[in-house]
């Protein structure tokens, strides 16, 4: 799992770095994933070098304030390439303006029921080829 984290800071990086200009969404599975990965976007960022643009994480999940959500849609500043950290609620029901890199760790937090605790829990699944189409998309 934390392998799928260190991929997802490292393409991020490396899009920043090498890429057009452009916003990167990235699809992780939960608001852990995402904090985790946002924290360490801003500690690498710090270390880019003074000729690259900045690096803003921006977190979305379905728990995170409105006004916190907002910041995920606002335009990025001038000299900033704006990183979008989602889970599955920018899969279908949105679309961010400016988004032209996807990173996608192929998995999605599901609902399962498990009968031995006679419970619903929430298990890390890959996602459908629908959803990694829709995806695509976003």
């Amino acid at each position: 799992h934390a392998d799928s984290l260190d991929a997802a800071v490292t393409a991020a990086l490396q899009i920043h770095l090498e890429e057009a200009p452009g916003d990167v969404l990235v699809f992780l599975c939960g608001q852990d994933d995402i904090e985790t990965v946002a924290a360490v976007l801003r500690e690498r960022s710090r270390a880019l070098p003074p000729s690259a643009d900045k690096l803003l994480p921006c977190p979305l999940y379905a728990n995170l304030p409105p006004a916190e959500q907002a910041l995920a849609f606002a335009p990025a500043p001038a000299g900033t390439r704006k990183v979008v950290l989602a889970t599955n609620i920018a899969e279908s029901s949105i679309t961010i303006d400016g988004i032209r890199y996807i990173i996608d760790n192929g998995l999605v937090k599901a609902k399962f029921y498990q009968p031995t605790i006679d419970m619903e829990c929430l298990q890390e699944t890959p996602v459908s080829k629908a959803q990694a189409q829709q995806r695509t998309g976003r």
